[in-house]
This record gives structure tokens, sequence and C-alpha cells, in this order.
């Protein structure tokens, strides 16, 4: 495949390509870390099967779709009891007469469902990657408390929540923005109904989502396992992996809050292998120059980006969400995508969105994406936390919203 419609197949469309590619250009601060092979960066044909297999993963965090059938290997029911108690943190927070920024452990008490929400927690950080949440119908619920059923049972997975843009929003409100004439196409992603493909949400621990309505027809989520896209290109194309964890890959996000950064994209920290990927903020959009202080794209990076996007569509498994699930996903070593969706009359996807972190369970993380997660959990000079409860319309999309997830 011809470098101009990988970029089309990696971002679903049948445009022209975005732009002439051009011969890597690597960071000059850090030249000396580019593989000598990897200098020209040509598009790597062929197959070259590795047999060490003392170099792949091996893990929970390493799985395939197919392990995945009976929805209920990873999907916790809450019992009427568990509801019940939920019900009663919720009466109890809105008693205290607190703001929901406060919602915390200790305000929002659950004495016995805490210690099951504790364990699926460490499922996210040291099991399979992710759980799912269902049980509550947020139709029998205000929006207001919705939110604080939300805040209250995800402080028990991650207590910290991260600023998600240059406006600080600490919620995102994911639904497409029906009353903007701007194409899907040039739209912010979480306000469009077009399908997403594979990829991490910047510099985020943990992606929390609580669908609040779905689409009359499409709009799942696919997870699928970093690990285990590795594994298969460290048998089947292992100089991908070079390319990938080599410090040359730009990504350029116009913000105040997330930089342009020139950094690998996989990494080994602690025992632990991360990924992060966000493809638009990498690939760039049409019409938009790119900074000359990044590294161009060139064949061989899009031959890696691609063989991501078909390892984990290979591998993929599907969340069938319902309204009311609560989905938490440990975004350094689970890739996740889209589908399209279609609403209609009463049927409109509605999901929000927070970026957590677990102050006891966070994974060290490299350098390259610890100051992304500072800046976003911690004081930041330049951007300050707003508690968005409130949905509001969205009719225009500068360039930062439509770099970003």
């Amino acid at each position: 495949m011809c470098p101009t419609l990988v970029v089309d197949h990696i971002m679903g469309r049948s445009s022209p390509a975005f732009r002439e590619l051009s011969p890597v250009a690597v960071a000059s601060s850090k030249p000396d870390l580019l593989p000598n092979s990897l200098e020209n960066d040509a598009v790597v044909s062929g197959e070259t099967l590795n047999d060490d297999t003392s170099i792949l993963l091996n893990s929970e965090m390493v799985w395939e779709g197919s392990q995945f059938v009976d929805e209920a290997t990873y999907t916790r029911v809450l019992n009427d009891q568990e509801k019940d108690e939920v019900n009663a943190a919720l009466k109890h927070f809105k008693d205290l007469g607190l703001d929901g920024s406060e919602v915390n452990c200790e305000s929002f008490p659950l004495p016995t469902l805490g210690a099951h929400l504790h364990d699926l927690a460490l499922e996210v950080h040291e099991g399979r990657g992710f759980v799912n949440i269902r049980g509550l119908n947020p139709a029998a619920y205000s929006h207001e408390d919705n939110m604080l059923l939300f805040l209250g049972i995800s402080s028990y997975i991650g207590e910290t929540r991260g600023m998600q843009d240059d406006e600080g929003n600490i919620i995102a409100h994911i639904r497409d923005a029906k009353g903007s004439s701007t194409p899907q196409e040039d739209r912010s992603t979480r306000h469009s109904n077009l399908a997403l493909d594979f990829h991490n949400d910047m510099f985020a621990n943990i992606l929390a989502m609580h669908t609040r309505a779905c689409a009359t027809r499409g709009g799942n989520h696919n997870l699928a396992s970093a690990g285990k896209v590795y594994n298969e290109l460290a048998v089947t194309k292992p100089v991908l992996l070079d390319l990938m964890s080599s410090p040359i890959w730009g990504f350029e996000t116009h913000g105040k809050l997330f930089g342009s950064q020139t950094r690998p994209l996989i990494y080994q920290e602690n025992g632990k292998f991360i990924m992060n990927v966000i493809t638009r903020p990498l690939l760039g959009m049409p019409g938009v120059p790119r900074s000359t202080d990044l590294p161009e794209m060139t064949p061989g990076k899009l031959e890696a980006l691609l063989a991501i996007q078909a390892l984990a569509q290979k591998h993929k498994m599907c969340i069938s969400l319902q309204p009311g699930d609560m989905t938490f996903i440990n975004n350094f070593t689970i890739l996740h995508s889209r589908d399209g969706f279609v609403d209609s009359g009463d049927d409109k996807r509605y999901l929000v969105r927070l970026w957590l972190r677990n102050e006891n369970l966070k994974w060290h993380l490299p350098e390259y994406l610890q100051e992304g997660n500072c800046r976003m959990f911690e004081d930041n000079l330049e951007v300050k936390p707003t508690w968005n409860f409130q949905p509001t319309p969205v009719l225009k999309f500068g360039i930062r919203e439509r770099l970003t997830p």
C-alpha cells in the first residue's frame, strides 16, 4: 500500500493525501537514539519471523478478544443491596451540602461495595486492564445525580481527576454536535458520529466513561491489548518495534495543556509495557501546516501505524454498551476505538468521560509521558480546573479541539 493511501486508511477517509512525504527528520536534541537500521525509514516489506519467544510479553494484559465472548467475564453487575448502598451514598453526599468537585470515597461512602470496587481497580492496573460496571439506570436519576453517581463510584477506581482541554474541563460530554453545520470529518472526535481508529487518550492513567444513552445503531466501544499487538510484531516485524520505541514521533496539538512533543510510541518502564498512540496529532489534518520543528511522517512510520491498527482490529473485543454502564480502561496498555453511529428520535448517544489516576496503584511513567500526566492531574500555572457538569452546545471547532481526543 502506498504511503498516501495508508494515511487515508488509518484515518478512515478516502480524501487525497494530507501532504507530500519527505525523509524522516529526527529531533536534533537526541539524534543518537535513532537505530542506524532505520535512518532511511523505508517501508518494511516482507515478513521477518523471530523465533525467540523470550522477548514476548507475558501478563494478563496480553489477551485477544476471543477470550471475552461472555461479557460476565469483565462486567460487574450490581445487585439490589449494592444499588441500595449507592443510593444511600448519593443521599449522604447531597445531605452534606458539598460541591460536586468534593465527591470522594469519604463523602460518598460505600462500606461494602467499596471493597469490590478496589478489586476492580486492581484489575484495571494489574489484571486484564479494563472493567465494566452495570446496573444503575440513568433514566431513574436527574442529570446532576447521574454526575454524582459517576464521580462517586469512579473515585474508588481512581480518586484524582484530570483536566481534559485548554479550558481545564474535568468532564467531557461526548455526543454528536447536532446543532453544528461543520462537516463531521472537520469536528473534534468527541462531537462527531464517525468511527474512530484505535488510540490512547493523551496522558491519562485511566479512561473512565459513563454511558448515559446509546445510539439507534452502532457506537460500540472496541478494546485491544497493546501487549498482544507488541507480541505479534515481535515475531513478524520486530523492526517496526524498533521504530516505535525511537523518539522520532512528532505529536502536534496546538494547545496549552498538552504542548507538541517528539517522543516514542512504546516504552518498557519498571516491568510494564506502555503504548501511547494518538493518530490525529501524529498525522495532522488537511490544510493545517505541520510545525517544522517536528519530525515528518514517513512511509516507515505510516506502516507502523497501520500495523497497530490492523493487529488491534484482528485481536479486538467489543463492549456492547448499555445505558448506565461505567467502563474503566487502563489507558497505557489498552487501545480503544469506536464504531460509527446513527442517532434518531430519543436514541441519542451520550457518554460522559473522566480521566483518572489512582495514587496508590498508578504506574511509574517514562519522562516523556510524566510531564503531560503532571500537567493534567496537578497544579498548572497556565490552565485551571473547571467543573463543567452541564453539557453546552458546540458549533465550531478549533485546530486544537480537532487534534486531541
